[in-house]
């Protein structure tokens, strides 16, 4: 490191090296305007004054290429981010002895995280939000995965950025010319909205419920659902097959490894130019 370099150059170096492909900064406080009390930076560590937030890359090149989503989920990505935020957490508590904790992005008790990392990705300057779930696309490399940390650590936020990456060039001129982006068009049933006369999102709504049926088949809610209906079931032969069945197997899994589906649906990602040069090999 330099001795010209900042802090913040020197966080950013160490997410890099550990993983991360995008590093940016948050000022703990920019969350009060957005989310209640409980679900702020300084609810999980008291005195908190930054949340830096990593960006990890998300399905392989080979894995977009993949035609089994299932498939495609499990060995697409590795969750670099979170190694990112583990090293960054550990040089700020060892080189400025300042507390550092990785923000919690699943959930304690019910469906909601502690912390949101989308928003947390949007206030560190890395991205905006989309049509396409909403989904935070970085500007170079469109869907990222984020993780956060929060320290008491002072540090100079990051700007956003100064031009929305949704919707992409191209799908204006496509909204303009047939009324839809590639997104839209692709998922009519989950993703809804419309473009106004600067170009810019004027209307977007995302059927979460729906989306999820699609998305994340399987998990702790299907095993859940899964578990219901097995105790319901009269016919032994047939609570066996409910048992041996590929639907309660892959939710066993899930929960054995401890995660929830990330996503088993694709397509709205499949079809984004936002970063698309990533998702391809030269």
């Amino acid at each position: 490191m330099s001795e010209t370099a900042t802090r913040e150059d020197e966080i950013k170096a160490v997410g890099r090296r550990a993983g991360a492909r995008v590093v940016g900064i948050a000022a703990a406080s920019a969350f009060d305007a957005f989310v209640p009390e409980g679900h702020r930076p300084t609810d999980m560590l008291p005195g908190a004054r930054t949340v830096v937030v990593a960006g990890g890359d998300g399905p392989t090149a080979g894995a977009w290429r993949c035609p089994d989503n299932r498939v495609m989920e499990i060995t697409g990505y590795d969750l670099r981010e979170n190694v990112a935020v583990h090293a960054m957490a550990d040089h700020i508590e060892r080189a400025w002895s300042h507390y550092a904790v990785q923000a919690p992005s699943l959930p304690v008790h019910g469906h909601a995280p502690p912390m949101s990392m989308m928003l947390a990705a949007e206030l560190a300057g890395l991205g905006t939000r989309s049509f396409a779930a909403h989904i935070i696309l970085n500007p170079e490399y469109g869907l990222l995965y984020y993780a956060a940390l929060v320290t008491t650590l002072p540090l100079l936020p990051d700007r956003p950025p100064e031009e929305p990456a949704c919707p992409h060039p191209g799908c204006v001129a496509m909204y303009k010319r047939i009324g839809t982006t590639p997104c839209l068009r692709v998922c009519p049933g989950c993703l809804s909205g419309s473009i106004g006369a600067d170009n810019r999102i004027a209307e977007s709504t995302y059927n979460r419920e729906r989306c999820h049926t699609r998305a994340q088949t399987y998990g702790i809610g299907s095993l859940q659902k899964a578990l219901a209906t097995m105790i319901d079931e009269d016919d032994p032969a047939r609570r066996r097959q409910m048992v041996n069945g590929d639907f309660f197997t892959k939710s066993l899994q899930a929960v054995g490894f401890y995660r929830d589906s990330i996503a088993q649906c694709f397509e709205c990602m499949r079809v984004c130019p936002v970063g698309r040069k990533h998702r391809k090999l030269a």
